[in-house]
């Protein structure tokens, strides 16, 4: 990676590089029932990678381009849930979706490590945040990414904590 843009926080490509390989890290030794049981919320470890997989193209690199190369463009809202239904990616093993997901981000960040300042700073209107820029678009898939590996380390942690013991008392 080059050179951080102005209007990039610094932090920002090197979450959305290192964002593969910290999923894997996570979940690859994992037995798969770890890795399939739903959660609270109804969605397992796998479910949030495949989820995260299903709208990489069009939350990171599509909205992005779109921005950079035309003027205002119109910037649709993602409904997630039907693109991970329609995408067929939750049947997919876990190694078939880190594989792929560690595919299309390093080709996405390659791309925005390409871009410049000027570049991350047009704007398009989305459907329901209204005027985002590029680098906007950057920094919340950075932030997405964040939240998920967050939802993925409690999914993890609950079965684990919840055979503690005693030592729940402790955190």
């Amino acid at each position: 990676m080059g050179e951080t843009p102005a209007n990039l926080h610094p932090a920002t490509l090197g979450v959305l590089a290192s964002t593969p390989a910290a999923l894997r890290s996570l979940l690859a030794s994992l037995p798969a029932s770890t890795v399939e049981e739903p959660g609270a919320e109804g969605w397992s470890a796998k479910d949030v990678v495949a989820h995260m997989l299903s709208i990489e193209s069009q939350a990171l690199q599509g909205r992005v381009m779109l921005i950079v190369q035309a003027d205002d463009p119109a910037i649709p809202n993602i409904d997630e849930d039907a693109t991970l239904a329609t995408s067929g990616m939750r049947d997919w093993p876990l190694a078939k979706l880190l594989d792929e997901f560690a595919l299309r981000r390093a080709a996405a960040v390659e791309k925005l490590s390409d871009l410049g300042a000027e570049e991350l700073a047009r704007v398009g209107s989305h459907s329901a945040a209204g005027a985002v820029s590029a680098a906007d678009v950057v920094h919340h898939v950075a932030f997405h990414d964040l939240l998920h590996i967050g939802q993925i380390t409690r999914l993890i942690c609950a079965p684990i904590d919840e055979r503690r013991g005693a030592m729940r008392m402790f955190r």
